[in-house]
Parts: C-alpha cells; structure tokens; sequence
C-alpha cells in the first residue's frame, strides 16, 4: 500500500503534539507510549524500518479515546488519524 507525503505529516504532527505535552509532564508515561509508537510507526512509513511486525501493537487510537478524547480534542484527533494509517498499513501488509 503506498502512503502518502500527508501520512507521514499527519505523523510528525502527532509527535510534535505528544512532544509539547510531555515538556509539560515528562513523568506520564502514555506520552512516551505514544512517543515510542509513533516513532516506530514513522519509521516503518518512511522507509527506514522494514519491520513492520509490530504495526497491530500499535495502540494510541486507544489512548485517544480512553485518555484525551474530552481532556485535549486536538491530540485525541491526530492520534486517531496515526492508529487509521497504522491499521491500513498492518491490513495491507
């Protein structure tokens, strides 16, 4: 499945959102989940990992939900946008 130049934008906006959030509380541990997911998940996208074995582990569409869905709309939204490519990318693979 060929992503897009958007897909891997809609990403690195998620890692710039979480990453703000964490300068502001670096001790709660979902930011650096999220981090540590979209991370990986850029990296499979852009090429640079081949792996893709770990896509179906990717789980910060949950944590948009369970944990940001009322508090913070704008991250609950990106992160929901990332678990969609992740899902298309681990269907398609």
């Amino acid at each position: 499945m060929a992503l897009t130049h958007q897909s891997i934008e809609t990403i690195k906006k998620g890692l710039l959102l979480t990453e703000a959030r964490v300068e502001k509380m670096p001790d709660f541990d979902i930011y650096q989940s999220i981090l540590r997911q979209l991370s990986y998940l850029l990296s499979v996208v852009d090429g640079s990992n081949p792996d893709n074995s770990n896509l179906g582990k990717i789980i910060v569409g949950h944590f948009a939900v369970r944990e940001f869905e009322e508090s913070d709309p704008e991250l609950a939204s990106i992160l929901k946008k990332c678990q969609n490519i992740a899902f298309k990318l681990d269907m398609g693979s």
